[in-house]
């Protein structure tokens, strides 16, 4: 297939565009990137067989090339009235809950390529990774009090100390530098934009890196399985530090919920939620 790939790949460094593009590649497809945010408009060399876009929230979807779908990551509450311009895709595809009935269920968000255990000492108790921007995460994070929390919107605070307990914040950490700060942490704290929306993709890359813990959000025991999901999810701040101190001192029980929780991500790969899309696209 010739692909058009609609993403911020050179505009926003950490874009998963990237992961998406390798998927791509590897299947052996033609693709050619468009940045949106640098360039007013897709290149001009048709037919394509698919134009593939990556959230394009500033686009106008009756103006793409045909065949088009789009891949929506987020809470379609962050942006008013996104869900009447994405009736204008063929087909989109969401890790969103609940999913909205002109839209297909899609989590996905590792590469097993690069989300890797790189095998090295994990020197950090608990780790947060992700950007400060939603009260609800902010008010998590801060009341977990992980050892370490890196991202945008935290550094600010350098090291902040809280009943005698000290916390070091670090600046964001993308693609490459995430998967080496996440191999150094004991635990992984997965916390969502809010309570009400599905699976982001730093669920599966964090997994795929080492022992993780998830606020419990829709779709996370669709991934998981019930009984998984109450061993490594938590609703309150005060749940998630009585896991992390329960699993801390007890490794061999974490080494093994571990490869549980990496065997239910195996088939959310970009390579097989490529895989999904093409094989709808060559229905039509």
């Amino acid at each position: 297939m010739k692909v058009l790939l609609a993403t911020p790949l050179y505009s926003q460094h950490y874009d998963s565009g990237h992961f998406w593009l390798k998927a791509l590649n590897d299947l052996g497809h033609s693709v050619i990137v468009w940045d949106y945010r640098l360039q007013p408009a897709p290149l001009k060399r048709e037919p394509w067989d698919l134009t593939l876009v990556l959230k394009g929230e500033n686009l106008d979807p009756r103006l793409l090339p045909t065949p088009k779908v789009c891949y929506w990551p987020d809470d379609l509450g962050r942006t008013p009235g996104i869900e009447s311009i994405l009736r204008y895709y063929d087909k989109v595809f969401t890790p969103v809950r609940p999913t909205p009935d002109n839209m297909e269920w899609l989590p996905t968000g590792w590469d097993p390529d690069i989300h890797v255990d790189r095998q090295i000492e994990r020197g950090i108790p608990s780790l947060y990774i992700g950007t400060n921007n939603s009260p609800y995460k902010k008010d998590m994070v801060d009341g977990i009090w992980p050892s370490v929390v890196a991202g945008n919107g935290w550094e600010s605070e350098a090291v902040v100390v809280k009943i005698g307990l000290s916390r070091r914040d670090l600046p964001s950490h993308y693609l490459h530098d995430f998967v080496y700060l996440a191999n150094v942490a004991e635990i992984l704290i997965d916390v969502h934009q809010s309570p009400h929306v599905g699976l982001n993709r730093k669920l599966f890359e964090m997994i795929a890196c080492g022992f993780t813990l998830v606020d419990r959000v829709p779709g996370v025991e669709e991934l998981l399985g019930f009984g998984l999901t109450n061993q490594v999810s938590f609703r309150t701040a005060d749940e998630a530090k009585e896991l992390i101190q329960y699993y801390l001192t007890r490794p061999g029980e974490r080494g093994e919920v571990w490869r549980q929780e990496r065997e239910r991500i195996v088939r959310y790969t970009y390579l097989e939620a490529a895989k999904r899309i093409l094989v709808e696209v060559s229905r039509w």
